[in-house]
Formats: C-alpha cells, sequence, structure tokens
C-alpha cells in the first residue's frame, strides 16, 4: 500500500517529518506494509537553503500541494488563518489531514472536527500536545472505556526549563529564560511560552478530549513573576515550583487552570526537570496514570505525525 503525503511546511518539524520518513522508510515498509512518499512540499521561500530536501518537491503555491493526487495532508505550518484555510481545503477535497497546530485546534477544532466528520475524513493530531508522548492516543482510545476526572500536567518544556535553571543553578528568571533561548528552547519573543497561553491551548485540546463539556470557568498565569527566592523558599518547605495546567470536573462542566503551583516532592509532576513534559490522567477505573516525555523538537514532533499518518491507513 502506498500513501502519498502533501506536506505543509518545512521548517523544523516539516523537515524532521522529511528525514524521518525517508530513514526509516524501509522498516516501515517492513512493518506495517505501507510505502510513504512525500509528494510535494509548501514553502515560503525556494531559494532558502534546505540540505536533505529534494527541491523538485518544493512549491510556493498551496494549491499544488492541497489539490495534488494526495491521500492525505501533513499542516505543520502554524498559526490560525492560513492553516485553518488549508485544512479546511483539505478537508473540503476528501483528504485526511495530520496536523500538529495546537493553536489552530484551541481555536477551531470543533469546527474543523465537524466539517471532517460530515466529509467522511479524519484529523490526527497527536503532535499537537506534549510532541512525542502519546496522551491523545491514550486519552481517546486507551480510555475510551473510562471516565475521566482530571487532567494535569507540565504542557510548556520552555517554562519547566527555567524552572529547572533557576533551581538547580540559582540563576534570576531573566538568565535562565536568556539561556533557554541561547540553547533554542524559546523564541526571542518568548510570550505564548512563559505567560502560559502555550500550555493553554493544548489544555484546551486535552479537555475537549477527555471530557467533551462546556468550559465554565478558566485562568491563565505564566512564571515571570516567579524569583530565585520563590524558589529557595518553597525548597526550604520541601516544596518545588512548577508551571501546572490542569482540566478537572466542576459544579456545571469543566474548569481550567494553568499556574505555577508548589509541589509535594511526591507529587509525580515534581520530578520532571529540563524541557521534559509530563502528563497525569486520573479516571475512574483505570486510576492514576502518568506520562513523561520530551515535548517539543523536530525529532519527538515529526515522530508523532508520521504515527498519525500511518494510522490513517485503515481510514
Amino acid at each position: 500500500m502506498k500513501l502519498n503525503i502533501g506536506l505543509l511546511g518545512c521548517g523544523t518539524v516539516g523537515r524532521g517529518v522529511v528525514q524521518l520518513v525517508e530513514r526509516e522508510r524501509d522498516r516501515i515498509r517492513e512493518r506495517h506494509g505501507v510505502e510513504l512518499a512525500i509528494e510535494r512540499i509548501l514553502v515560503r521561500d525556494l531559494a532558502k537553503s534546505r540540505p536533505g530536501i529534494d527541491r523538485k518537491l518544493l512549491t510556493t503555491r498551496a494549491t499544488e500541494v492541497l489539490d495534488a493526487n494526495c491521500d492525505l495532508i501533513v499542516e505543520v505550518v502554524g498559526g490560525v488563518h492560513c492553516a485553518g484555510a488549508y485544512v479546511r481545503r483539505a478537508i473540503a477535497n476528501g483528504r485526511h489531514v495530520v496536523t500538529a497546530n495546537k493553536a489552530l485546534l484551541a481555536e477551531c477544532g470543533r469546527d474543523l472536527f465537524a466539517a471532517a466528520g460530515r466529509r467522511g475524513v479524519s484529523i490526527g493530531f497527536e503532535a499537537s500536545v506534549c510532541g512525542g508522548i502519546p496522551v491523545i492516543r491514550a486519552i481517546r482510545d486507551g480510555l475510551a472505556a473510562d471516565q475521566i476526572d482530571e487532567v494535569r500536567g507540565i504542557l510548556n518544556g520552555t517554562s519547566n526549563y527555567i524552572l529547572t535553571r533557576i533551581e538547580s543553578d540559582g540563576l534570576s528568571f531573566a538568565d535562565a529564560l536568556r539561556l533557554a533561548q541561547e540553547r533554542g528552547f524559546a523564541e526571542a519573543d518568548p510570550s505564548l511560552d512563559v505567560d502560559g497561553e502555550d500550555a493553554a491551548q493544548k489544555l484546551r485540546i486535552l479537555a475537549g478530549l477527555a471530557f467533551g463539556e462546556p468550559i465554565v470557568r478558566g485562568s491563565i498565569a505564566g512564571i515571570r513573576g516567579i524569583t530565585r527566592d520563590d524558589v529557595e523558599r518553597a525548597r526550604d518547605r520541601g516544596f518545588v515550583i512548577r508551571h501546572v495546567a490542569t482540566a478537572r470536573r466542576v459544579a456545571g462542566g469543566i474548569e481550567l487552570r494553568v499556574a505555577p503551583e508548589e509541589l509535594p516532592a511526591s507529587d509525580p509532576l515534581a520530578f520532571v526537570r529540563e524541557e521534559f513534559n509530563a502528563v497525569v490522567i486520573k479516571a475512574r477505573a483505570a486510576g492514576e496514570i502518568t506520562l513523561i516525555g520530551r515535548g517539543a523538537g523536530a525529532g519527538p514532533t515529526a515522530s508523532a505525525v508520521v504515527s498519525d499518518v500511518l494510522g490513517m491507513r485503515s481510514c
């Protein structure tokens, strides 16, 4: 069986997808009976150097990808407006879609899934939350027969890396942020990460999947106000500070909260350090399940994208 893929975007994640497909092509064919072929790739600049990428596949015209003879579309351009238009056109064309776009799903997910359902196609989105950690699959498939009462986790690796550096190295917030930027864990403008919106977008996706109930209240707080003294005072009392995102059942629906919290050493999230993510799921029958891993980067995210692509072979 052959799956022809149209790829929207060839940045860090897009290149990771191409490289993973090329490197694992033979193993995927032997293990899954699928030949993956990337047919066209949408880019912004044809002149940009992209080592290892076949230039004949590149185009700056989205229609040449969306209207090509592809079995599915992989969207990794990011953002909401253009990406949303691309995904809607792919669905209208009867194409399955795989996306890593948390912002798009947090804002437009309900409408996109409804459109996909009407057209009889699927949207794979494992890569949109926690990179290579299979949390979407765990909630949607592994706990399909269970009732989930709470989902909480460390959903932003940048904030966790900064807090780790303050905790372990005694750095100020500003110095820890600068180090995160130097090492590629934070953007030049880190607002989305350190002010909590990135974690909130991911939490909205998980809450919609886990509960399917209305959000009745929510709050977002970032880590900009955390100081070295805050971390040291917490440590003196036997606690650590982590940036925690929580979705839980309350009267009338679901409550979402993203904020720094002091956690006891016994909390599974207290052990999560550096750029790692973690999710703790509390279910009625299965009890408490903890998933930990690298939440971002080309490798983990590409792994989740290609996993969703392979999942489409039976759709």
